[in-house]
């Protein structure tokens, strides 16, 4: 015993292993670094429509820096290039200031100066894509109605020092409306239902897809080379092609199996919604489950017993990465740049333009399905060269 403990071996995967876990803590601990997860460049949408002058002074005055973010105003020509660049996942958020809201405040001035009659704010319109998860949807939403309060309350202070000026007293009603002399509106443009799982069903859906795709390359592979074991003492074993090709059926299989099972327990017992086909879901689902499965399998067989330890980093760094728990944009930027590498960020991508976008390509699905494929056709590739290699050099040996 005392002689094993002396060997350097035996010690490798404690110092290891440890090390590893060091470097996993200095990675992933960044990601929730901060009292609050403050978003970069959130994307957000004006839109002016005024046909007067009042419009223009809010695009003066729109909110760079927020409680920590920081936005990307992006300007839209009319409210339809809006609501499609919302509904293509392009942005949170939007600002509509309609074509009636100088006319509207004109009116409002009139009527504080002549006291005449009751009237009603200028209105401007929110809108909100839901899809985008709590999180990043409340702080769109936060900023919207900060810009429209922000732009009430200054033309509110303008208002009373005119009236104060004139020394003109308003009635009770009027005094409202000179509090506030802009309203807005809100809307979630997708029309999703409220149960959505605080927008965290297509991450969940990744997360075992990945998990599976991990679990399933190492367990269909231990298990099958201890049942080829049994089968070589009944002088029946088979070749380590054969065993290869298949740990590919059995891959297969189990991908499908866990595509039927999240589709039956996500759609069908826990109800959550979808903006989608489930059979496309469940195709998509399958695709992403096969997929993982092959990146893993090409890995152990790159990196033989080295393979866990490039797998295990790669499926948490994915996770991390995916911008599914955690909007991208609060994510360090070794976080953003893995995350256009590795396949967890399209896969989270396809499933949410899926759930939440009707399946529009320009939603995401588009690109997810392109990486997918790329990551399919090189990882199988990878695994059908060892297929053949080891039939040669078999073919070699007899």
């Amino acid at each position: 015993m005392k002689q094993l403990y002396k060997l350097s071996s035996t010690w490798f995967p404690i110092w290891l292993i440890s090390l590893l876990m060091f470097i996993m803590v200095s990675v992933y601990l960044p990601v929730f670094s901060g009292a609050n997860q403050n978003l970069i460049d959130v994307p957000l949408i004006v839109v002016n429509e005024d046909r007067g002058h009042m419009g223009d002074a809010i695009l003066l005055k729109l909110i760079e820096k927020q409680n920590g973010n920081s936005f990307k105003w992006e300007i839209a020509n009319n409210k339809q290039e809006a609501l499609n660049d919302l509904k293509n996942d392009k942005a949170y958020g939007a600002l509509i200031i309609p074509a009636n809201y100088s006319k509207g405040l004109s009116q409002v001035q009139e009527l504080l100066l002549s006291g005449n009659g009751n009237g009603k704010a200028a209105t401007l319109e929110i809108l909100l894509n839901e899809g985008v998860g709590q999180s990043a949807s409340m702080i769109a939403s936060n900023t919207l109605q900060a810009v429209a309060s922000a732009t009430s309350e200054a033309l509110s202070r303008n208002f009373k020092n005119e009236l104060n000026e004139k020394g003109i007293t308003l009635s009770p009603d009027n005094a409202l409306l000179l509090d506030t002399p802009v309203k807005f509106t809100m809307k979630n443009v997708l029309g999703l239902p409220v149960n959505l799982n605080k927008g965290m069903t297509p991450f969940v859906m990744a997360l075992i897809i990945s998990i599976t795709g991990l679990m399933g390359a190492n367990m269909i592979h231990g298990y099958l080379m201890r049942g080829n074991g049994i089968l070589k003492k009944n002088e029946s074993s088979l070749s380590e092609s054969k065993i290869l090709t298949s740990e590919l059926i059995f891959g297969a299989i189990l991908s499908f199996c866990v595509s039927v099972i999240l589709q039956l327990s996500v759609f069908g017992f826990f109800g959550s919604s979808h903006a989608t086909s489930i059979r496309i879901i469940f195709l998509f689902t399958f695709f992403c489950c096969i997929t993982m499965f092959f990146l893993f399998k090409s890995l152990a067989l790159l990196f033989g017993g080295w393979g866990m330890l490039v797998m295990f980093p790669v499926n948490i760094m994915g996770i991390f990465s995916s911008g599914g728990a955690i909007p991208l944009s609060t994510l360090p930027v070794v976080h953003r740049i893995f995350s256009s590498i590795l396949p967890t960020r399209y896969m989270v991508d396809g499933m949410r333009a899926l759930l939440y976008y009707n399946g529009r390509m320009q939603a995401g699905l588009g690109t997810a399905l392109w990486a997918l494929s790329i990551y399919f056709i090189i990882t199988l590739a990878i695994v059908i060269t060892f297929i053949r290699n080891t039939n040669r050099r078999q073919g070699q040996i007899s």
